[in-house]
């Protein structure tokens, strides 16, 4: 098996959540502490929506939740695991690879053709040598919808429906 996926994604999704909890610290901090006077409820309030809708704003652009935590390539299938959960999706089952990009992160998007444990659309990071190299990105995931194709062909199944064509 060779890892495809970034190696420390759980730790990159981690020090994402810890960098969130400390900016809220940061922000709360003059509001809790009993030291200080409060000069202006409303502004500590409204830094801290801000800081909510910022953070809503990034997790929505980088999906990090959805991410899978690893993909291993395993010639015929891919081993994807995203937390304890962790399953075989054979190259025939995926429909469409595309290259996602939010927030300055590029991600590979698989969408399956029929639903799993882990959702209909598998996300994941590539390695990190590809992240600075857009163009690597699109060939590897080129490269990956190419061999889903022809494991689809072998089978004999429709790319959208997973199952054979009727005749």
């Amino acid at each position: 098996m060779r890892l495809i996926s970034f190696r420390s994604t759980v730790m990159f999704k981690r020090g994402i959540a810890l960098s969130a909890a400390m900016l809220a610290a940061v922000v709360l901090a003059p509001a809790l502490s009993g030291a200080a006077e409060r000069p202006s409820a409303l502004g500590n309030i409204v830094s801290l929506a801000l800081l909510g809708l910022f953070s809503i704003y990034v997790l929505a652009k980088t999906h990090l939740p959805l991410l899978a935590d690893e993909v291993a390539d395993g010639g015929d299938h891919l081993r994807v695991q995203r937390g304890r959960t962790v399953m075989a999706v054979p190259l025939a089952d995926i429909g469409a690879v595309t290259v996602a990009s939010g927030a300055g992160l590029h991600r590979i998007v698989l969408d399956l053709a029929a639903p799993t444990p882990l959702g209909q659309r598998i996300e994941f990071l590539p390695q990190a040598s590809l992240w600075s190299n857009h163009g690597a990105i699109v060939r590897a995931a080129a490269s990956l919808a190419q061999r889903a194709e022809q494991a689809r062909g072998a089978r004999g199944s429709h790319p959208a429906t997973g199952r054979a064509p009727r005749g």
